[in-house]
C-alpha cells in the first residue's frame, strides 16, 4: 500500500530538516515537531496543514502536496523567525528528495509570511511548501 503523499512529504521534511546542522543550530531537533507542541518549546518549527491535489491518471500521473510549516520564536521582533525560515528554505531547495513509495519531483518554498503572534513575545513564520510526487511502483 502506498503512502499518503502529503504524509511522505511531511516525513521528508522534517527528516531532512533534523538532520540539518545549519537548522538544528537555530532550533533543537526535539523542537520540530509534526504534531502536537507546547510553548514553552520556542523556538521551534512545527508542519502543519496541508492539501493534495491528486492525479486522476488520465491526465496526469502526479501529485501535488502543499505544506505549511510554522516557525514560532520569543522575541518581539521577526530577525530570529526570519533566519529559521531561510534556514528552512536552504535546506529544502537541495536535491535530491527521497519520500516513501513516491518519486519526488519537485519541492519549492512558495513562500512566506510573518506575523506577530498573539502576544508581544512571540513572532511567528508561516513557510509554504509545493511538492509533485509520483506513487513509485
Amino acid at each position: 500500500m502506498s503512502v499518503e503523499p502529503s504524509l511522505a512529504i511531511q516525513r521528508a521534511i522534517r527528516a531532512r530538516l533534523i538532520a540539518d546542522p545549519a537548522v538544528t543550530a537555530l532550533v533543537p531537533a526535539e523542537r520540530i515537531f509534526d504534531g502536537r507542541w507546547r510553548t514553552e518549546q520556542l523556538p521551534c518549527v512545527v508542519i502543519g496543514e496541508g492539501s493534495v491535489n491528486y492525479s486522476n491518471e488520465y491526465e496526469s500521473f502526479h501529485d501535488e502536496a502543499y505544506l505549511d510549516v510554522h516557525v514560532w520564536v520569543r522575541e518581539e521582533g521577526f530577525e530570529l523567525a526570519k533566519e529559521i525560515t531561510g534556514a528552512i528554505r536552504a535546506s529544502l531547495k537541495q536535491a535530491p528528495w527521497t519520500a516513501e513509495g513516491h518519486i519526488v519531483c519537485g519541492v519549492t518554498v512558495s513562500k512566506a509570511r510573518f506575523i506577530r503572534g498573539k502576544d508581544a513575545e512571540n513572532a511567528h513564520a508561516i513557510v509554504s511548501i509545493d511538492a509533485i510526487l509520483q506513487g513509485a511502483a
